[in-house]
């Protein structure tokens, strides 16, 4: 009886992977889409399991639907720096999750305006 028990515990906890898989879906579920500032939506964020990428998909409007400003920026500083200073993902980091960022057009919504992915060599604390 004590090693049912026992078993049945160990069975309900779940991995680092799974938790991330879990929580991602109910991001999605439960909050999105989100407003993230101006003219910027959270979509959805799916969780990988076999190649620990975290995406996360966004979908602009108004203004920022333009490629030119995609070019002018320096996103990948941008995303890194903002991803170093959240400590939402500082498990995640610590487990050397990839951070996938993927934003689409709202005018043209097959058209992606940025996919960008963030390695632990990128961030490494």
């Amino acid at each position: 009886m004590f090693f049912a028990a026992s078993v049945l515990l160990l069975s309900c906890q779940e991995s680092m992977e799974e938790r991330a898989a879990r929580e991602a879906r109910e991001v999605t579920e439960t909050k999105c889409p989100m407003p993230v500032a101006d003219n910027l939506y959270l979509d959805s964020v799916v969780f990988d399991i076999p190649t620990l990428t975290q995406s996360q998909y966004f979908r602009v409007t108004g203004e920022l639907d333009n490629d030119s400003l995609f070019e002018v920026t320096d996103s990948r500083s941008l995303l890194l720096n903002e991803l170093k200073n959240a400590p939402t993902y500082r498990t995640l980091m610590k487990h050397g999750v990839n951070f996938r960022y993927i934003y689409h057009s709202t005018k043209s919504p097959s058209k992606v305006m940025l996919e960008l992915t963030l390695t632990p060599e990128d961030y490494r604390l």
